[in-house]
Order: structure tokens, then C-alpha cells, then sequence
């Protein structure tokens, strides 16, 4: 295998851990959003002109479906990282168990979330170049905004219409 092949295809294996290593002290979500920013231009000096974001429900189905909400938006960033031709992430690559914790004694509220993922995936660098929307997007106002940022400023936008077995 050539060494092209090697360093342009790591990050599809490996965009989870990046993110997460790039991202482990971070204390404010500023701090998260330029690591994030960091990670990008990595991936554009490595080549890569598209970045996608994979955007689904998390809190919208109660507290108790949390756990279950994050393991469903695993299963499809994985599944979308083997399927595209490019680095693929969502909000649980970002924001591990430690990290929200950190942020969350912080005293953030969903406004400030909202506000970060706008600056995120509405960046005038246009870092995040497609989003794929999970069933069900519609019923978290998050994944509305979400959707709303990708149409202001033109993403490809990809509705993912079945659940994964």
C-alpha cells in the first residue's frame, strides 16, 4: 500500500480518536470549538475537501433514552465512515462522558450547545461540507437547528431514511 493511501484513509478509521485527543482538555466550549477547528485544517492540509457531521436525536426522547440515543448516533457515524469517501463525525465523537461532565459543571445550557454547534457547522471556512440527517431528526431541536445552519449556508444534505439493524 502507498503512503498516499495510508495518510489520507487514517482519518476514517481513526476520526473518533482524533477528535477525542484533540479535544480531551478543553474547559469551555470555545476551547472545544477551536481544537475541533484544529482537527479540520489538519484534514484539508491532508487533502480532504469534504468533512461530514451526522446529526440525530440525543435528549429529545427523555433523560432515560439518553444512553440508548448516543450508542444509535455510534452505530451510524460508524456506519456512514465505511460507506463515504471522507472523514465523517457527530456530537458523540466530540463529547465524551469526561468532557461533558467538565462542561456540564460548567452550566451550560442549550442555548450555549446550539450556539456551538452553529459556530461549528456554520464556520466561514465551511470546515463541515455535509450533513446526514438520522430518522427521526425532526423531534430534537437541536437536529432542527442543525439542519437549519446546513441549508444558510449550503451543505449537501443527506436523509438517511432507515433505522440500522
Amino acid at each position: 500500500m502507498n503512503q498516499k493511501w495510508d495518510k489520507i484513509h487514517l482519518p476514517f478509521n481513526k476520526m473518533k480518536e482524533i477528535i477525542r485527543e484533540s479535544v480531551k482538555n478543553s474547559n469551555t466550549l470555545a476551547e472545544v470549538r477551536d481544537s475541533l477547528f484544529s482537527v479540520f485544517k489538519e484534514m484539508r492540509a491532508q487533502g480532504h475537501t469534504q468533512i461530514g457531521y451526522v446529526s440525530g436525536t440525543i435528549t429529545a426522547d427523555g433523560k432515560e433514552n439518553i444512553p440508548k440515543n448516543i450508542a444509535r448516533l455510534d452505530r451510524f457515524t460508524e456506519h456512514l465512515r465505511v460507506k463515504q469517501e471522507f472523514p465523517i463525525f457527530s456530537a458523540t465523537d466530540v463529547f465524551d462522558n469526561e468532557l461533558f461532565r467538565r462542561l456540564d459543571a460548567a452550566g451550560f445550557v442549550n442555548a450555549d450547545w446550539e450556539a456551538f454547534w452553529r459556530e461549528v457547522l456554520g464556520a466561514e471556512e465551511m470546515f463541515v461540507t455535509d450533513m446526514f440527517m438520522t430518522p427521526r431528526w425532526e423531534k430534537s431541536s437541536g437536529s432542527t437547528d442543525e439542519h437549519r445552519v446546513a441549508q444558510e449556508v449550503g451543505m449537501a444534505i443527506v436523509y438517511i431514511e432507515k433505522e440500522l439493524e
